[in-house]
C-alpha cells in the first residue's frame, strides 16, 4: 500500500494530463465503474484511454495488429513514466520485448526473399510439368490416331482379300460348271455321231445282202473286232480323261492366274510396309514411354529438392554475430558460407578464426607478384595478399562455376577468351572491389596448384598457366556427357534405372569406345569399386571432398595417352611425307599427315582443328606460313586431339 500511494502521488501530473486529453475530446464518454470493487482513478481513466485510441483506430478486438500494438506501447509508455518507483524495470522490460520484436522482424524480413524464390520455383515446376503433360497427351493421342489408322488399313486388307478369295471360289465354280457342259456336248456329239453311222448302216444294209455267205461271215467277225478295238479305245480315252480331271479340275485361266497372283503379291508387299510402320511406330511410343519415365524421376528429384529446401528455412543460428570477427566484413561471409549447411558454416568459421583449412603450418598471406604485363591480369598486384586456405572441394566447386561461366560467355561470342582474361573478368564481377578480386585470384591460383594431381583440377590449371586449350575441357566435357547418356540408357533397356550390372559394362564401354583396346575397357572397369552394381550418375560426379571417381580418373589419363600417340602418330607422318631433316611444315603438310594418321576424319573437321591450334578463323588458315616442328608438336600435345576412327595404313 505505501508503494501504491507514492505512485499514485508521483503521477498527479500524468493523470491530469491524460483527464484533460480525454475530456478534451467530445467523442469520448466515460461510463460509471461499478461500485464494488472500485478500480483507482487513474486506472480507469487509462482504461478508458486505451478503449476510446482502439475504437479511433479501428483495430480489431483479437489478434494480431501492429497498430493496436502501438496503442497499448502508447499507453505503457504513461505507466512507466508515472511509476517513479518501478521505472528503471518496467523501461528495461519493455526494451527487452522491442529487441525480441524488432529481432523477429528482422527474421522474417529476411525470410520473405526465400519465401519468394520457393513460391517462384514451385510455380515454374507446376507451369513445366503441365507442359509437359500437354504435350505428352497430345502426342499419345496423336500415336492413337495414327495407330486406329493402321488398325483400319490392315482390317481393309484383309476384307479385300477375303474378298478376291471369294471370287477365286466362285471362278472355279464357274469353270467346273462349263466343263460339264462341254462334256455334256462333247458325249452328246458321239452320240450323234453313232446315230449317224448306224443311219447309215441301216441305208447301205440291202446292198450288203447280196454279197455272199462267206464275205457276210467275214465281215461279222471284222466289225466285231472293230467293236472291242473301240471298245478299248473308249476306255483309255475314258481313263485319261479321268486323270486329266484329276490333274487340271481345280485350275483356271493363265491369265486370270497371273492377275490374282500380281494383286496378292501388291497386298502382301502393302502389309509387311505396314507391319513395319507400326513396329517404327511402337518403338517411338515405347522411347515417349521412357522418355517420361525420365521426366517422372526428374520431377521427383526436384520434388524432393524443394522439400529439402523448405526444411532448410527452418529457423537457424543468427550467424550475423560473426560478422564482426570475419576480416573483410558481411561481403567476405557470406561468400564463404554460401551454398554450405550448418555443419559446414561451423568448420569454415573455425578454419577462418585459427587461419587455415588443413592441418600444419600455412603461409598467412602471398607476396604480390607486380603489375607488369606478363602477369596475368588476376595476378597483378603489389604488396600481401590473404591467403584463405581453400579446401579442395571449394577449389573443385569454384573451377566448376568458372568452366559453367565461360561456356555460357564463349557461346555469346564469335570467338572465345582466353581462361586468364576470363578469371579476371569473372572475378571483377562478382566481387567488384580491387583487393578480393586480386585476393581470390591469388587464393585460386594457389589452391589449383596445390591440387593439381587431381586430374579435374590439374586441367585448369594447365589451362589457365596456358599449357593446355581451352578445347581440351570441351573436348573431355563431350565424351563424358555422352557417356553418361549411353550408360543411363542402357540402365533403362535393363530396367534398372540409374544403375548397372558391372557384367554388362564391358560391352557398353567398348560399343561407346570402338577405338579403345580390350586392356584399356578392362582397366575401366577394374577402376570400379568391388560392388556387383554402380550408380551411373556417381560415376561421373565428385565427392564431398572435391574428389572425382577412379574411373574417372582413369578416363583422364587414357585421354592423355591417346592423344600423346594421335600426335606421335601424325609427326611419323610428317616424316614420312616431307623427310626428317625439314624443321618446318605447312597447312598442306598437315592436312596430308592427318589424312595418314586418321583417314576417316573429314577435311573440315581438319581444318576447324587447325584453326583452333592457331587460334585463327577458317578464312585465315589458308594464310598461315610455315610453322616450326617444334612449336607445332607441342600446340597439338596441348589441343583437344580425337582419333575419328583406326589409324590408316
Amino acid at each position: 500500500r505505501p508503494m501504491w500511494g507514492s505512485a499514485q502521488s508521483s503521477g498527479i501530473n500524468a493523470e491530469y494530463g491524460i483527464r484533460t486529453a480525454l475530456t478534451a475530446n467530445p467523442n469520448v464518454f466515460v461510463t460509471a465503474a461499478p461500485e464494488q470493487p472500485r478500480k483507482p482513478h487513474y486506472l480507469e481513466q487509462l482504461e478508458s484511454y486505451l478503449h476510446h485510441e482502439l475504437r479511433l483506430l479501428r483495430c480489431p478486438e483479437k489478434g494480431p495488429s501492429l497498430t493496436r500494438l502501438q496503442v497499448f506501447r502508447e499507453v505503457f509508455e504513461y505507466l512507466i513514466n508515472d511509476f517513479k518507483t518501478y521505472q528503471n524495470l518496467l523501461a528495461a522490460i519493455k526494451q527487452e520485448y522491442e529487441l525480441v520484436l524488432r529481432d523477429q522482424e528482422n527474421k522474417l524480413k529476411e525470410l520473405d526473399p526465400l519465401r519468394a524464390k520457393l513460391d517462384k520455383l514451385m510455380e515454374a515446376n507446376d507451369k513445366r510439368m503441365q507442359n509437359i503433360r500437354q504435350v505428352e497427351h497430345a502426342e499419345i493421342e496423336q500415336l492413337k490416331r495414327e495407330k486406329q489408322g493402321l488398325i483400319d488399313e490392315l482390317d481393309a486388307s484383309k476384307e479385300e482379300r477375303y474378298a478376291l478369295k471369294r471370287q477365286i471360289e466362285r471362278l472355279q465354280e464357274e469353270v467346273k460348271k462349263q466343263y460339264e457342259l462341254f462334256r455334256n456336248e462333247a458325249d452328246a456329239r458321239k452320240m450323234l455321231v453313232s446315230d449317224i453311222i448306224e443311219l447309215k448302216y441301216r441305208v447301205d444294209a440291202p446292198a450288203m445282202k447280196s454279197d455272199s455267205s462267206g464275205t457276210e461271215k467275214d465281215d461279222t467277225t471284222l466289225l466285231k473286232f472293230k467293236l472291242n478295238k473301240t471298245k478299248e479305245d473308249l476306255a483309255k480315252l475314258q481313263e485319261k480323261l479321268n486323270e486329266v480331271l484329276a490333274d487340271y479340275g481345280d485350275v483356271v485361266p493363265r491369265r486370270e492366274y497371273e492377275r490374282l497372283e500380281a494383286l496378292n503379291t501388291t497386298n502382301t508387299e502393302s502389309l509387311e510396309r505396314y507391319k513395319t510402320d507400326y513396329n517404327s511406330l511402337l518403338k517411338e511410343h515405347q522411347l515417349l514411354l521412357d522418355q517420361h519415365k525420365v521426366m517422372s524421376a526428374e520431377r521427383d528429384e526436384y520434388s524432393h529438392e524443394l522439400g529439402l529446401m523448405k526444411r532448410s528455412a527452418t529457423p537457424r543460428p543468427d550467424w550475423d554475430q560473426v560478422v564482426p570477427f570475419i576480416e573483410g566484413g558481411d561481403a567476405v561471409w557470406k561468400e564463404m558460407v554460401a551454398g554450405k549447411s550448418s555443419n559446414q558454416m561451423v568448420g569454415v568459421l573455425v578454419g577462418a578464426l585459427m587461419g587455415k583449412d588443413n592441418a600444419g603450418p600455412v603461409e598467412e598471406f602471398f607476396e604480390g607478384e607486380g603489375t607488369e604485363p606478363p602477369i596475368p591480369k588476376y595476378l597483378r598486384w603489389t604488396g600481401k595478399v590473404r591467403n584463405r586456405n581453400l579446401s579442395k572441394a571449394d577449389t573443385a566447386q569454384l573451377i566448376q562455376d568458372i568452366w559453367n561461366q565461360k561456356i555460357v560467355s564463349d557461346t555469346e561470342k564469335e570467338h572465345g577468351t582466353d581462361l586468364a582474361d576470363f578469371l579476371h573478368s569473372y572475378l571483377q564481377q562478382k566481387y567488384q572491389e580491387d583487393l578480393l578480386v586480386v585476393e581470390w585470384g591469388y587464393n585460386i591460383h594457389h589452391s589449383c596448384g596445390q591440387y593439381r594431381a587431381e586430374p579435374h583440377i590439374g586441367l585448369f590449371y594447365e589451362t589457365l598457366t596456358g599449357d593446355a586449350d581451352d578445347s581440351v575441357y570441351s573436348v573431355l566435357c563431350t565424351q563424358h556427357d555422352a557417356l553418361l547418356s549411353h550408360l543411363y540408357k542402357a540402365s533403362l533397356k535393363y530396367d534398372s534405372e540409374g544403375s548397372l550390372l558391372v557384367k554388362h559394362l564391358p560391352a557398353l564401354l567398348q560399343s561407346f569406345y570402338p577405338l579403345k583396346e580390350g586392356t584399356e575397357i578392362e582397366e575401366l572397369v577394374t577402376s570400379l569399386s568391388d560392388s556387383e552394381k554402380i550408380n551411373v550418375k556417381a560415376l561421373f560426379e565428385t565427392d564431398k571432398d572435391g574428389n572425382i571417381s577412379s574411373f574417372l580418373k582413369k578416363l583422364y589419363s587414357q585421354f592423355y595417352t591417346e592423344r600423346a600417340q594421335f600426335v606421335k602418330d601424325i609427326h611419323t607422318s610428317l616424316v614420312s611425307i616431307c623427310g626428317s631433316d625439314k624443321k618446318e611444315y605447312n597447312i598442306q603438310d598437315l592436312c596430308k599427315a592427318f589424312e595418314v594418321a586418321d583417314p576417316e576424319k573429314s577435311s573440315k573437321d581438319v581444318n576447324k582443328l587447325l584453326a583452333k591450334v592457331f587460334n585463327l578463323s577458317l578464312d585465315q588458315l589458308s594464310s598461315v606460313g610455315p610453322v616450326d616442328r617444334e612449336l607445332l608438336l607441342q600446340r597439338l600435345k596441348s589441343s583437344g586431339l580425337t582419333r575419328s576412327g583406326p589409324k590408316g595404313i
